[in-house]
C-alpha cells in the first residue's frame, strides 16, 4: 500500500485547484486518475508545469517509459512529468474540420484542443461523402506521396474549392508525388528548406488574408520556433499564386515558396511547408494564430 500528496511546481502565476490533494493506492500496478483545475492569470506568460508526488518525504516527479525496438537494446528512460502552460489570444471563426491523415502527425489532436470539432477522412469519405460541411480541409504531411488512391480523388477536393472550401495542404517531398495536380493551378515543390529556426521572416504582402484574418499577425509570431522554419518549400508557382511571406537560411537567397495563397472558385487553396506539424505540438504560440488563420480564410469577408 502507498499514501501521498499530489501537489504541482510552477512559476508564472497560473492558480491550479485544489492546491494538493492526497492519495492511496492499495497494491503495486494500481492506477488512480486525480483532476485539478488550472486558469492562467490576466497576462500570462509561457510556463512549465511540474507534477510531483510526495510520498514518506521523497519527491517523486519523474515518469518511466519504456523505449523497445528490435534493432536496438531496450532502454529506460525516465522523463520529468511536467507540460507547458499557454495562454493563447486566438480568435476562431469556423467549427468543422476535416483532416485527411499521411504517414502521422498530431496537429488534429491540437486543433481538437482549440475547441475544434475535427473529422478524420478517410479514401471513401472523399470519393461518397459530402465535403461541403466542412468549413475547411487539411492533408496531413506527406499524404501526396502516401495515398496512391489521391491521383483518382483529387478532382473532388479541387471540387470543395471551386465550391466554397478552403484546402489547406501541409508539405509533402517532392518526389514519388502520386499526383502532380495537387493545386488548382500549378506548382513545383523543391527540397528548400529552411533550417534555422529564428530565421527572419519577411512579410511580402502584409495586407494578406493570412496576415491579418482573424487574428493580426506579427514578427512575433515567428518567434520561438523549433528544429527549422519548414521543408519542401515551392520553387516555381503559377502566378494566380500570392506568396506571403519570405526567409532564408543565413548565406542563401530568401525562399518565398513556404506559403501560396490563391482563390480557386469560391473557395481558397493553400500551400505551406512551414512545419506547423513541429511548432503546435511544442505550442509555438505565433503558430497557433497562424495557423487558425489558414484555415480560416476562406471566411474573409463573408
Amino acid at each position: 500500500s502507498l499514501s501521498g500528496t499530489l501537489m504541482f511546481k510552477h512559476t508564472g502565476g497560473w492558480k491550479i485547484k485544489p492546491d494538493k490533494k492526497s492519495f492511496t493506492m492499495a497494491k503495486k500496478g494500481d492506477m488512480i486518475t486525480e483532476s485539478f483545475t488550472v486558469s492562467p492569470p490576466l497576462n500570462a506568460s509561457v510556463d512549465t508545469l511540474e507534477a510531483l508526488a510526495k510520498v514518506d518525504n521523497k519527491i517523486i516527479n519523474r515518469g518511466m517509459v519504456t523505449v523497445n525496438y528490435s534493432h536496438i537494446p531496450v532502454q529506460t528512460v525516465f522523463p520529468l512529468a511536467d507540460t507547458k502552460l499557454i495562454k493563447l489570444n486566438i480568435k476562431k471563426v469556423i467549427d468543422n474540420i476535416g483532416y485527411i491523415m499521411g504517414p502521422g502527425d498530431e496537429v488534429p489532436v491540437y486543433l481538437k484542443e482549440l475547441g475544434y470539432k475535427v473529422t478524420m477522412l478517410n479514401d471513401r469519405d472523399i470519393e461518397e461523402g459530402d465535403l461541403s460541411k466542412y468549413d475547411a480541409i487539411i492533408t496531413g504531411i506527406r499524404l501526396y506521396n502516401t495515398d496512391g488512391q489521391l491521383a483518382f480523388d483529387q478532382s473532388k477536393l479541387l471540387d470543395y474549392v471551386k465550391n466554397g472550401g478552403t484546402l489547406v495542404v501541409q508539405y509533402n517531398k517532392n518526389f514519388g508525388l502520386v499526383t502532380k495536380d495537387i493545386g488548382p493551378y500549378p506548382f513545383h515543390i523543391s527540397n528548400k528548406r529552411v533550417t534555422d529556426e529564428d530565421a527572419y521572416v519577411t512579410f511580402l504582402h502584409p495586407d494578406n488574408v493570412l496576415l491579418n484574418f482573424p487574428n493580426k499577425i506579427s514578427e512575433k509570431d515567428f518567434d520561438g520556433w523549433i528544429q527549422e522554419r519548414g521543408v519542401y518549400f515551392a520553387d516555381k508557382w503559377d502566378p494566380r499564386y500570392k506568396t506571403v511571406i519570405a526567409c532564408h537560411d543565413p548565406g542563401e537567397s530568401p525562399l518565398e515558396g513556404g506559403l501560396l495563397y490563391a482563390k480557386y472558385g469560391k473557395g481558397v487553396f493553400i500551400y505551406t511547408g512551414y512545419d506547423w506539424f513541429r511548432e503546435l505540438p511544442d505550442g509555438v504560440p505565433g503558430a497557433y494564430r497562424i495557423f487558425v488563420n489558414l484555415i480560416s480564410s476562406g471566411k474573409a469577408g463573408k
